[in-house]
């Protein structure tokens, strides 16, 4: 039985009134915006071209990815994840930007898009702009509408008085979570096709989609990881997150970073035992042709070698700074990897497309996202407080506590 003092502690749970959180992300989306509108009018507008899709594409995968979370959390009924199913929720709050951003892409077409000034008749029915971007920007806004439409049935189910209407929005949510999980494998797939490996239209991966949102799911993963350790520290949720929630979102990342590698080693696989020569052109720049294997290393180390290894361990798990610092590796590792597919199709230059700009650019992005999460939190209720499952999950852990306690 919850007590009329923790239902208080769960209503008061949240970021509170903080305008130096909002300050600080705006003045980050000023200096991202300023940055890239200084690399589009000087010498080398491509290379801010690439760092704009490189973070669209990372940043959709990570809001995309959390809000798949709060999903998964529906269709499986898991009780373990319920206090962290709002937190999930919050960062769906950037899709209705993503929707936006998506068709500022336009504009830097000519200059990432080589199909453009050398189509290829076989495959021009599919790649030709209009098509690519209507189609993209369908399937952008039809899954911004099903993810928002299941975070607006989640947060009205709290709001309700009970009984029917309660039971309405727990039931719009189980029929909506299937179809985002189905549209999310679909349309981040059609995306990744169109936006990534359509930069170099004569190599292909039909695996290349699946590699894309499931590493989304990784990167929605770590990022839930450090922002549940912020909630925890700043939000007043300490009494609802135990070691419990911390081992299954451990074990969460570990299962995806194996899943992602798997499908990163499965395309060299296939290569091999088909002995396709003409697919690895695309592999060898990348691993080989200067100045691309660093970053291929630094990406390979921080995505699979080092996660994999740290996450070995279960204590590791249920410790908040290294389960962080292992989240922000993994999220740095994802970034490197999607520059590492989209800059050598774009950047022809000597050196790597790495430094200020790109930094600049990167930071714009985050300080967006967690402008939405912080704006998200201070209009719904950083826990999902009417929902049956969290409150046995919270009863059980006062449970457990008072036991502990005696």
């Amino acid at each position: 039985m919850i007590t009329p003092e923790t239902m208080e502690r769960m209503r008061a749970a949240g970021p509170g009134k903080r305008p130096g959180w909002i300050l600080a992300c705006i003045l980050l989306i000023f200096a991202g915006a300023a940055a890239f509108v200084f690399g589009v009018i000087g010498d080398h507008p491509e290379r801010a071209w690439q760092a704009y899709l490189v973070n669209f594409m990372f940043w959709i995968g990570v809001a995309f990815g959390a809000v798949m979370f709060s999903a998964v959390l529906t269709i499986t009924d898991a009780r373990w994840g319920r206090p962290l199913k709002r937190l999930a929720e919050s960062m769906g709050a950037f899709l209705p930007i993503a929707c936006i951003l998506f068709w500022v892409l336009f504009f830097g077409r000519e200059h990432l898009f080589h199909w453009i000034h050398e189509p290829l008749p076989e495959k021009a029915s599919w790649l030709n702009i209009p098509f690519l971007f209507l189609r993209d920007g369908a399937g952008l806004i039809l899954l911004t509408i099903v993810g928002c439409w299941l975070i607006y049935h989640s947060v009205q189910g709290d709001r309700k008085a009970g009984g029917s209407e309660e039971s309405e929005a727990a039931l719009a949510q189980k029929r909506l979570s299937p179809l985002y999980g189905v549209l999310y494998a679909f349309i981040l797939t059609m995306l990744a096709f169109d936006l990534i490996m359509s930069l170099e239209p004569h190599w292909y991966s039909t695996l290349f989609g699946v590699w894309y949102f499931m590493g989304s799911f990784y990167t929605g993963l770590a990022a839930l990881v450090i922002l549940l350790a912020v909630a925890v520290r700043s939000m007043g949720m300490e009494l609802f997150v135990k070691d419990r929630q911390r081992l299954g979102l451990g074990q969460l990342l570990l299962g995806f970073c194996l899943i992602t590698g798997d499908f990163f080693f499965t395309q060299f696989l296939i290569m091999w035992y088909g002995n396709l020569p003409e697919e690895t052109g695309y592999v060898l720049t990348r691993m080989r042709q200067s100045p691309w294997p660093p970053l291929a290393l630094a990406a390979l180390l921080a995505c699979y070698a080092i996660p994999f290894g740290v996450l070995l361990s279960r204590r590791i798990k249920m410790k908040t700074a290294p389960m962080v610092l292992l989240s922000v590796v993994i999220l740095i590792g994802i970034w490197l990897e999607r520059l590492m597919l989209v800059a050598p199709a774009v950047w022809k230059g000597d050196s790597l497309p790495l430094g200020i700009p790109e930094v600049l650019i990167t930071a714009g992005f985050a300080g967006m996202v967690f402008l939405c999460v912080v704006l998200f939190l201070y209009r719904y209720p950083a826990l999902p407080l009417k929902d049956p499952m969290f409150l046995e999950a919270s009863a059980q852990l006062e449970e457990e506590s008072r036991s502990g306690g005696h």
